[in-house]
């Protein structure tokens, strides 16, 4: 009989449906979830429920959850939680399984990437450790998180679930716009352009998005090379940089497309264009550039900023992209134009990116570090 298991999530985005239908194949899961006031496009599965929620600030993670009601009434044997201090309620849903006999595991990073985990001399780490300790297990998203806890936690309790999207699905796709082939698409799209680089994410200021203008500014007056510069996302600061778009008569070279959630049209984008740039934080776009051939260029975290997610970890200069010591648009245009210009280095990045997003940054992989966590939870010798 499959173990009964609840994951716990202030949202359910859709590009964590593939992951959990995946692990609904080997558990019988629930899954229980808040409101999403996030912007990111969510979904709802016959395993879903959606569950009471108070978001009591403007900051997403700021979020109650209810789920007591609902967990007792499915009786699982672990409960697989996501981690956030600003969910202030954790405590008491952690010692609610505790008296139900009910394991329970974060599923996180497990710290504030932004400042590190240093819980000898931060009251709040320190509270965050306790958070993690008195859980049964935790998983985390990538083996730095590992690598950073295990001094604090033993490390058996520490599982590594490598975050991913559905990398076969959009190998898919890519495979068939390989077939169809880049100077038909741009025709069929009505690209002009030679070279094009692609922002992909949700435009706020975090992100960096307007430094793209400089950095065009910057190949085309300095080196001569004309860019067409795409956005795929929508976000705070969109209107702002179209109104700066227009006002210097640069809309020729410039092409927003707005949030797209359709996986062949930002598929599409993402294959035409010869390198994904992001100034502010990495997360799963590194993933989603990967899965079409096209290397990443960012700014190395410096003193937390920027603060990127630990799909970080596969960004390897000269490899697989850059990320740049330098935190200025003349550094960035340097390392596109690199790129650009040279055609051996470009083939070189695609094949080691086929390489890592093929055998690595799979699905299969990422579900097997939350199996292997939940077996460990449930066994009998631990």
């Amino acid at each position: 009989m499959n173990k009964k298991v609840i994951i716990l999530e202030r949202i359910f985005t859709f590009y964590r449906k593939p992951v959990f239908d995946l692990i609904g194949q080997k558990v019988d899961l629930k899954v229980l979830h808040g409101k999403n006031n996030s912007g990111i496009k969510s979904i709802s599965t016959n395993y879903s429920e959606l569950i009471p929620s108070f978001q009591y600030t403007k900051n997403e993670t700021n979020t109650l959850l209810f789920p007591i009601f609902k967990t007792l009434r499915f009786q699982p044997e672990i409960v697989i939680s996501d981690f956030a201090l600003g969910m202030l309620n954790l405590p008491f849903i952690i010692l609610t399984c505790k008296i139900a006999n009910i394991k329970f595991v974060f599923w996180s990073h497990g710290y504030n990437r932004k400042t590190g985990f240093r819980p000898e001399k931060k009251w709040i780490d320190r509270y965050r450790l306790f958070l993690l300790r008195i859980a049964d297990a935790n998983i985390v998203y990538g083996y730095e998180d590992k690598e950073i806890l295990q001094k604090y936690i033993n490390k058996e309790k520490i599982f590594v679930a490598q975050n991913t999207i559905d990398t076969s699905t959009f190998i898919g796709i890519r495979n068939q716009l390989e077939s169809e082939g880049k100077l038909s698409i741009n025709k069929r799209l009505d690209i002009q352009h030679k070279f094009n680089i692609v922002f992909i994410s949700r435009i706020l200021k975090d992100k960096k998005p307007d430094l793209l203008i400089e950095i065009y500014e910057i190949l085309k007056n300095k080196y001569n090379i004309i860019i067409g510069v795409h956005f795929i996302g929508d976000g705070e600061l969109l209107q702002d940089i179209k109104e700066e778009v227009q006002s210097k008569s640069y809309g020729n070279d410039f092409y927003f497309h707005g949030a797209v959630h359709d996986p062949v049209k930002s598929g599409e984008l993402l294959y035409i264009s010869d390198i994904m740039v992001m100034p502010g934080y990495l997360g799963l776009s590194v993933n989603h550039s990967f899965c079409f051939d096209c290397p990443v260029i960012s700014f190395k975290e410096i003193d937390g900023y920027p603060s990127h997610s630990p799909e970080v970890e596969n960004v390897i200069n000269n490899k697989t992209g850059f990320l740049i010591e330098e935190h200025t648009a003349t550094a960035m245009a340097e390392a596109i134009r690199t790129i650009l210009e040279n055609d051996a280095l470009m083939l070189e990045m695609r094949k080691n990116i086929r390489n890592i997003i093929e055998n690595k940054l799979t699905l299969d992989r990422m579900v097997n570090g939350v199996i292997d966590c939940i077996d460990y939870v449930t066994s009998a010798n631990k």
